[in-house]
């Protein structure tokens, strides 16, 4: 069936139902009468929607709402039992996988340590991932209303072919139709730290905010010595891929703690046993880490400055971590940073958790869930 508009009556459907369902979205749970009263649209015209979008299995009646005086509303929310869509994150030392829900959150999720393969053979890690979680759910991959992929490199989005990755040595891979052959179901694929910048913007969000960039964090790979970091960019409300699609790429490298404590004499085996001692309160780990944050205080200094973003949203894979670096970015932005002071860039945590990314992969999926225009 052609998904080309035709005429006024079905344009206006379409405004309809993409405005209420994007509402009920960002609402959680709304009566038909707000509904009608927040969007403008007609009671009859809300009222139908609301009914077709039930019958879809997108939107479910939860019961009564609060009531002033009068009849008590009935309430509507997304549908809390539908599984939507499964995102994976793949990275040198792991894949981590969810399925989500409507509204973008974990309904179950699966990690498994993993080393580079050639791209067929990673697939195949990944369908049997899916596999197990859409099995676990007593659902089939044809119910899926998407899968999205989330992996470092340089990506061409829009053919959703994977251009080079270094951490996997791949060039030229045509990976999301390999996807879709092993599977059958619409994949995206998006580099990982976009992910987490899309997932920060659409799912984590509250607040209306079109310039927002997300540094993801990364503690866990050791491998190298270094503080794994990529950002994703949001601008004018949309990602920012760059001319050539590599924007967000970070080389500046940055020591990681535990290279930082063997240097000082103290040995921490795991990242693990460095977060224990800097939350014990050990002189050593606490030095460490603040070595790291006076290295991340110029890259931020530089985000802040030259975006000036609405927000600056900090995500790792080490969480614990993370939040103790945010006060002592807070501190150095506060005493140095002009732009800063000036344009009041707010800098959060995400809170995502570990499973951010996964959720972000998922972010095309949801967008055309709700008809929302897709990212580019």
């Amino acid at each position: 069936m052609s998904n080309v508009l035709t005429g006024k009556p079905q344009l206006n459907r379409f405004v309809n139902r993409r405005l209420i369902l994007d509402k009920i979205r960002r609402d959680g749970q709304i009566s038909r009468a707000e509904l009608a009263k927040q969007t403008a649209i007609r009671p009859p015209t809300v009222s139908a929607v609301v009914k077709d979008l039930i019958s879809e299995g997108l939107v479910e009646d939860i019961g009564t709402g609060e009531t002033s005086g009068g009849r008590a509303p009935r309430m509507i929310a997304l549908s809390r039992n539908q599984p939507l869509a499964i995102g994976f994150e793949m990275s040198e030392t792991g894949i981590l996988a969810g399925l989500c829900d409507l509204s973008g959150k974990l309904s179950t999720k699966y990690k498994i340590p993993f080393s580079p393969l050639p791209p067929e053979q990673a697939i195949d890690e990944l369908y049997k991932i899916g596999s197990k979680l859409i099995q676990d759910a007593g659902i089939t991959w044809q119910a899926l209303h998407g899968v999205g992929v989330a992996l470092p490199g340089h990506l061409n989005i829009s053919e959703g072919s994977v251009r080079w990755s270094s951490p996997f040595n791949w060039r030229d891979v045509p990976f999301k139709k390999l996807c879709e052959d092993r599977w059958g179901v619409t994949t995206d694929l998006v580099n990982d730290s976009l992910a987490g910048g899309m997932a920060a913007h659409l799912i984590e969000t509250s607040q209306t905010v079109e310039n927002l960039v997300f540094l993801y964090l990364r503690f866990q790979d050791t491998t190298h010595g270094v503080v794994g970091l990529g950002t994703g960019i949001i601008i004018n409300g949309e990602p920012y891929h760059g001319e050539f699609g590599a924007a967000g790429e970070i080389t500046t490298p940055v020591t990681h703690p535990l290279v930082h404590a063997e240097k000082a004499g103290h040995s921490f085996n795991t990242v693990e046993s460095l977060t224990n001692a800097v939350q014990s309160g050990d002189p050593s780990a606490q030095a460490a880490l603040e070595s790291v944050g006076n290295e991340i205080s110029t890259l931020v200094q530089h985000i802040v400055n030259l975006l000036e973003p609405g927000i600056l949203m900090i995500g790792s894979d080490a969480p614990v971590l993370c939040e103790i670096l945010l006060e002592q970015l807070r501190k150095i932005l506060e005493e140095q940073s002009l732009a800063y002071e000036a344009g009041k860039t707010q800098v959060v945590a995400s809170t995502l958790g570990e499973y951010g990314v996964v959720r972000g992969a998922i972010v095309p999926t949801l967008q055309r869930v709700f008809r929302i225009p897709q990212w580019s």
